[in-house]
């Protein structure tokens, strides 16, 4: 199977150096955050309501009179 070399930041490669298991390679641990992860599409929608609660809770804040 044909490969490619890809660039990363350092801290990047630390990040993923530091998920391997020992023994897998860089293309298992990808195949298995990719898979573990799922597919972008599942996370549509996953933050819906964090405004409407954020904008609740600082307007509790200012209603009980604590200022930034």
């Amino acid at each position: 199977m044909p490969s490619h070399n890809i660039a990363v930041r350092k801290d990047v490669y630390d990040a993923l150096q530091r998920e391997k298991r020992p023994g897998e390679s860089f293309t298992k641990l990808f195949v298995r955050l990719l898979h573990q992860r799922g597919p972008l599409e599942e996370l549509s929608g996953s933050w819906s309501g964090v405004a409407r609660t954020a904008q609740r809770q600082w307007k509790a804040v200012r209603g009980a009179g604590v200022r930034r």
